[in-house]
């Protein structure tokens, strides 16, 4: 059996940080953990598979439960300092500490060295001892704070129960006149820079359009040069080149890709519905009868801030035995004492699932809280697939055809960086050099997918939806 030192690759805080990936981890965790342990966890197939549905916290944990044995700590490295049991009292004398030799034959998890105490010769030789108590009846300090955490804990949450109109007047009203008089004022100037920014906002969201449209017939013409035999494989090698693209695309997903003609987008969904969506346009193909897959990712029109509400994509029709999305597996099947092998489809990793988005649950609001960082994560993995393909392969699509928009040392997500473990950037410095990136496109395409709406996933926009008119 494998030890827990060597199960134990790297310290806890190790793990836990930038420098160890999600799919290190996993990796180990396969590497050496039984399939039952594995099953239990859900840790059970295909790593990018697997990397999609955990978080990193899950996989830490289940990290230190496997080094530890039993849940704990990863184990510490052989060779330690500890110190000793306190001494017991009536010994020989002796009044400094010293180190002392583990005895012959002892464990191989022994440390190196021991503190020992010294032996008490007399009254004198007091043992050290560390006094936290205080005076009887004397509150110590700690007890003062924990009450003026808990008295401002209590407060917050009456705030936070209150709406904004009852949270402005409570605080108005806590104030001398003379400074209320003051924050009022600076409550108008606010006033009117909120205004400047809604006539910049619609301004950008015009100036917007205006772009759309006059690139619309530039695009319709590259769609022509490209369609048919005119450059083959076009799309599936822009989206090939694309790193966190070509993560999607399994060897199976190829013969499919090769059938892709053009890649639309358009913000247009019509009145009050913030977002954009996404066309792929194929031609005719053994895969499935669908002519066009579509994705589109609505935001939440009654939130100030840009909030996810959920993702539509597309039921594909996929012609009989011909779903790339799911593989056929035997297995064992005993019934009445007989045994039999049977194929079943499982699902497996394709970037046609792209065209299933995470599905929201109705009583999204009762969900674990790992299920619902799970859940963020699935969301946010999905909604920059969408983004990558609208901002970066759409407007440029020859110069991902060619190469030229490659950047060697882009590192756009270290969990799912593979044997480069000695070069990580934080998700807030991808986003910024994704923007510096962007030619063509806005600069705002961050959009909070923590805050979960309930939605749909797979499927044709809901009722009342407008298809969205492509460029």
């Amino acid at each position: 059996t494998t030890s827990i030192e060597t199960m134990a690759k790297w310290t806890v805080a190790e793990a836990k940080s930038d420098a160890v990936s999600k799919r290190m981890l996993l990796e180990h965790l396969q590497s050496n953990a039984e399939d039952a342990w594995l099953d239990q966890r859900k840790l059970v197939g295909q790593p990018t598979a697997v990397l999609k549905r955990v978080t990193k916290d899950a996989l830490v944990q289940a990290y230190e439960e496997l080094s530890s044995g039993s849940g704990g700590e990863a184990a510490a490295p052989s060779g330690s300092f500890k110190f000793a049991a306190s001494p017991p009292s009536g010994g020989a004398s002796g009044g400094t500490f010293k180190f002392e030799a583990p005895p012959s034959g002892g464990s191989a998890g022994s440390p190196a060295f021991a503190f020992s105490a010294p032996q008490e010769a007399s009254a004198r030789a007091d043992p050290f001892a560390f006094n936290f108590s205080s005076a009887a009846g004397t509150p110590i300090a700690g007890d003062a704070v924990a009450l003026e955490a808990s008295d401002a804990l209590q407060k917050d949450k009456a705030q936070r129960d209150l709406s904004a109109a009852q949270r402005r007047d409570a605080t108005l009203a806590g104030l001398p006149a003379a400074v209320r008089g003051r924050v009022e004022a600076l409550e108008k100037l606010q006033e009117e820079s909120d205004a400047v920014q809604r006539d910049f906002d619609a301004k950008l969201a015009a100036l917007r359009m205006e772009c759309e449209q006059k690139k619309a017939p530039l695009f319709k013409s590259r769609a022509e040069a490209v369609g048919g035999d005119g450059v083959p494989d076009f799309w599936l090698t822009c989206l090939r080149n694309h790193m966190m693209l070509s993560e999607e695309i399994q060897k199976a997903d190829e013969p499919v890709l090769k059938h892709l003609q053009d890649i639309k987008c358009s913000s247009t969904l019509g009145p009050g519905k913030p977002g954009f969506q996404l066309a792929f346009l194929f031609g005719p193909n053994p895969h499935f009868e669908n002519e066009t897959l579509t994705k589109t990712y609505l935001l939440d029109p009654t939130d100030e801030d840009e909030v996810l509400d959920r993702a539509l994509g597309t039921d594909i029709k996929w012609k009989e035995g011909m779903d790339v999305t799911v593989r056929m597996v035997e297995k064992r099947q005993k019934k009445k004492g007989k045994v039999r092998t049977i194929k079943v489809e499982e699902p497996t990793d394709s970037f046609f699932n792209f065209f299933d988005p995470p599905e929201i649950p109705e009583d999204d609001e009762e969900m674990e809280e790992e299920e619902a960082e799970q859940l963020h994560e699935q969301l946010e993995n999905d909604y920059d697939m969408g983004c990558a393909i609208k901002d970066k392969i759409i407007p440029r699509a020859v110069a991902w055809f060619t190469g030229a928009a490659i950047d060697p040392d882009e590192d756009y997500d270290d969990d799912e960086e593979e044997g480069e473990e000695d070069d990580f950037e934080s998700d807030e410095e991808e986003d910024e050099s994704d923007e510096e990136d962007e030619e063509s496109e806005d600069d705002d395409d961050h959009v909070d997918t923590s805050k979960i709406k309930r939605g749909q996933g797979r499927g044709a926009p809901a009722e009342g939806q407008q298809e969205c008119k492509q460029q």
